[in-house]
């Protein structure tokens, strides 16, 4: 088969939860002997054609100079250079990121009869609850693209899946949940023999939704309670400045360190490193980060949102706090940081699960027994 997969960012340019499941997608997808091409914005002093691991990535439209940052005309720049780029090549099937490739892609889709999937990883459900800075029209788009006639929406969570039910009132039949995997064979690869003390991580987009600022509060009220605090955010965003102004008003330098445009390999380090990773988010499609620090033997505590529930067994793998509780989520992180025995017995679980749950072999077998299904139906239609 050969796919056309449409994301604004790719590895390693931008490593959010999704590009980096599109990397681990498809690299075992060229594996199996099938053809990937990856059409993503262009970025600044990057060819505009390079090949990782078999998979070919175009970068088209505008030019970003420091991602995930975008305007809106970046937007509409990306989806002329979409639809004009699938005029001009074939595919078997077209996979769309949200959000903004999924428009072009079902533009096109309906044009010639290719089978389009839309993956959507997470929803609002309501208009402050967004991952950009314009959240009123955000939520309008969103609105309008999970509704876009996909032959299949793919999603990585029931929670996403019961979302665009009941909140966006999408046809169950047209949903399939394909879970994130996890590279075990990576993070094994990656020596750290010891555990920090008193470390805890977080990992993501310094963003409004995901709430690092109750990470904040938490270290300076338990920086005298537990000496040698460390929180290590890993990650950069619109939030950032917020961020530094309440270490600087609250004395935290000392306790806080930032870290940013890490590699996969550094990444691993830094959750193998940590006693805890932790995820005060209010908005999750999967929290990829989580099953990733699982299968590092790391504890997880996360506010219970979306598919977070999915990936945190409560009591044995991590804990998970309702959200915005920053009381409880306090107490969970000192609990475990006072507890050691705690500690491993919790991350032992937690690799035991990311084996028993997460893994890429069937989740890749899943993707293209639906991706074979949906090209065999479009060719009896014919």
């Amino acid at each position: 088969m050969k796919f056309c997969m449409i994301l604004e960012f790719f590895v390693p340019y931008y490593n959010g939860g999704g590009e980096r499941r599109y990397y681990e997608l498809t690299k075992r997808l060229v594996e199996k002997g099938h053809e990937v091409d990856i059409l993503t914005m262009k970025i600044k002093n990057t060819e505009e054609h390079e090949v990782q691991e078999g998979i070919n990535i175009y970068h088209i439209g505008p030019t970003i100079e420091n991602p995930p940052q975008r305007s809106k005309q970046d937007f509409i720049v990306y989806g002329r250079a979409v639809l004009k780029w699938l005029h001009s090549h074939n595919y078997d099937i077209i996979d769309a990121q949200s959000y903004s490739p999924l428009l072009p892609a079902t533009m096109y889709s309906k044009r010639v009869n290719i089978p389009v999937i839309g993956t959507i990883y997470d929803t609002s459900t309501n208009n402050q609850d967004q991952w950009i800075q314009s959240s009123s029209l955000a939520y309008k788009a969103e609105k309008f693209l999970v509704k876009r006639p996909f032959t299949k929406i793919l999603t990585v969570s029931r929670a996403t899946e019961k979302s665009l039910v009941n909140d966006f009132n999408v046809d169950a039949n047209k949903i399939e949940v394909n879970y994130i995997g996890v590279d075990l064979e990576s993070i094994d690869s990656v020596k750290c023999n010891k555990k920090d003390n008193n470390r805890v991580l977080f990992v993501g987009r310094l963003v409004p939704h995901k709430h690092v600022d109750h990470l904040l509060k938490i270290i300076n009220n338990l920086k005298e309670k537990i000496p040698g605090i460390h929180l290590v955010i890993v990650g950069k965003g619109i939030e950032k400045d917020n961020l530094l102004h309440y270490i600087s008003e609250n004395s935290l330098e000392d306790y806080v360190e930032f870290m940013q445009d890490l590699s996969n390999e550094e990444l691993i380090y830094q959750m193998k490193l940590a006693n805890i990773l932790a995820l005060p988010s209010t908005r999750e499609g999967f929290g990829m980060v989580l099953s990733e620090a699982n299968a590092c033997h790391t504890p997880t505590i996360a506010y219970a949102s979306g598919g977070v529930v999915e990936v945190v067994d409560d009591t044995k793998t991590g804990y998970l706090v309702e959200p915005e509780d920053i009381d409880t989520f306090q107490e969970k992180i000192e609990y475990i940081l006072n507890n050691k025995n705690v500690e491993e017995k919790l991350g032992l679980q937690g690799r035991k699960n990311v084996e028993e749950k997460f893994n890429w072999d069937n989740i890749v077998l899943e993707y293209i027994n639906l991706a074979s299904k949906l090209i065999n139906c479009k060719n009896m239609k014919k």
